[in-house]
């Protein structure tokens, strides 16, 4: 079964700020909260090395074969809730 996710390496974006390429580097959490966000694994801290932008990014990005597998348990859920209430239905009638 293929991942849902791979976790991407912001170090080859571009920098939001002056737009310069392979220039982020990774940043030391500086408060207490950017440690805990950062543990959960979601962001990640950068610094651009060219403009000194300072902020996070998303860790997680989306490949197509990911997007199917989501797309396909979204329509398995969507299914089973049909059939579920179909069910609860006919017992209600009884």
């Amino acid at each position: 079964m293929s991942e849902l996710s791979f976790k991407r390496d912001a170090t080859f974006d571009k920098c939001p700020k002056c737009k310069a390429v392979g220039k982020l580097r990774r940043s030391r959490a500086q408060s207490f909260f950017e440690q805990v966000v950062k543990k959960m694994g979601i962001f990640n801290y950068y610094r651009c090395r060219e403009c000194g932008w300072r902020g996070k990014r998303f860790s997680f990005g989306l490949n197509k074969t990911s997007l199917k597998t989501i797309l396909i348990y979204l329509a398995l859920m969507f299914a089973t809730a049909i059939i579920v209430r179909f069910i609860i239905q006919k017992i209600a009638l009884k």
